[in-house]
């Protein structure tokens, strides 16, 4: 082999190799001039005097729990009929506020009024029955006393008497029914509340255990809320608790009056139902979050003025001795003008505050 073949192919693996190297050297600087030195910097330390600090708190907050649920009537009350007939009018609509005995509907009543006339006649007939069964007692008592006609006779006297006493109290229990069935004609509101839905109309054939209407009473509401399983025994019937209705945003509070004691095997929820205050713009089905408070928990807290967001990063001046010296600090939940702090400081610390939220120099 030819010493210009040898360094031709040698050349062929140097190269790209010193290529690598470079490249590895220019990464990482080595050609760059004038750059700094990495170093640690002194911390430079303000003076704390004439400053408005405020004091990093402890406070023990309750952990609370969400159940969502909705809001549902007490009282739901379906109204149908008791007899069957055709529904003649009906007077009124979904949404519409009705008074106690309140005609909500009329059926026809042709066929009943019938029947009641028919048991007008049939009591009148049985009444004249009894009438000369009376008057023919009142004639054989004495002839049968002095053995004017035979017991016997007396006895088919007595007994046509009996008979159409009876046939009158009958008659008159028919009538008595036939009017009653003719009040079934009007049906009228068993409470005072709101119509939440009507199910038939005007020509609609009203029969019983057929639904006409559905009615709640609108000041007695209260939310079903779907308590897990394992909370279900911290509440507590009587106790109040708090609760936020998600479409008005209104949060309020309400007594806990019943815990149903059946566990739904698919949620693994029980319901617990909280009753409402009277309040406008409340409607059933809406929904709703019930807050209960399982346990308690310390915060760590400080006013939220007193945090400093540069960028990324949360910063808080610390008062240390006569000194102020900046800290990184990871914050939380924020209530009203207090910051939760995860880490960053520790109780009975001093951190420097603005002098509106009540700081001491």
């Amino acid at each position: 082999m030819s010493k210009s073949h040898y360094i031709t192919k040698s050349a062929r693996f140097i190269i790209p190799i010193a290529i690598i190297v470079v490249m590895m050297f220019w990464m990482i600087g080595a050609f760059r001039k004038g750059q700094i030195a990495p170093t640690k910097l002194d911390v430079k330390m303000r003076p704390a005097a004439g400053v408005s600090t405020c004091s990093v708190v402890a406070v023990l907050t309750p952990i609370i729990s969400e159940a969502t649920g909705s809001i549902q009537p007490e009282y739901r009350m379906t109204v149908s009929s008791r007899i069957s007939a055709n529904i003649l009018e009906m007077r009124v609509r979904a949404g519409q506020h009705v008074q106690k005995d309140e005609l909500l509907a009329r059926l026809d009543s042709r066929d009943i009024t019938a029947r009641s006339a028919q048991a007008k006649e049939t009591l009148l007939r049985a009444e004249a029955t009894r009438d000369l069964a009376t008057s023919d007692f009142r004639r054989d008592k004495p002839l049968m006393e002095r053995a004017v006609i035979p017991r016997s006779e007396f006895d088919q006297t007595d007994m046509r008497l009996r008979t159409a006493e009876a046939d009158v109290q009958r008659a008159r229990e028919a009538l008595r029914e036939a009017d009653v069935s003719l009040t079934y004609a009007e049906i009228r509101s068993p409470a005072t509340g709101v119509v939440i839905d009507k199910l038939a109309d005007v020509g609609d054939l009203a029969a019983p255990g057929k639904p006409l209407l559905t009615l709640y009473e609108q000041g007695r509401l209260w939310l079903e809320g779907n308590v897990r399983e394992q909370e279900a025994s911290m509440l507590r019937i009587g106790q109040t608790y708090s609760v936020r209705i998600a479409a008005t945003g209104e949060k309020m509070d309400g007594k806990l009056a019943e815990i149903v004691p059946s566990i739904d095997p698919t949620s693994r929820t029980v319901i617990a139902r909280i009753m409402l205050p009277q309040t406008g713009g409340l409607y059933p089905g809406m929904f709703g979050r019930l807050f209960i408070p399982i346990h308690q928990t310390i915060r760590i807290m400080i006013p939220e003025d007193a945090v400093i967001r540069i960028g990324q990063l949360t910063l808080v001046d610390v008062v240390s001795g006569d000194h102020i010296q900046r800290r990184a600090i990871q914050t939380g939940k924020q209530t009203g003008d207090q910051v939760e702090i995860l880490s960053g400081l520790a109780a009975e610390e001093k951190v420097v505050c603005p002098a509106s939220q009540g700081g001491t120099p």
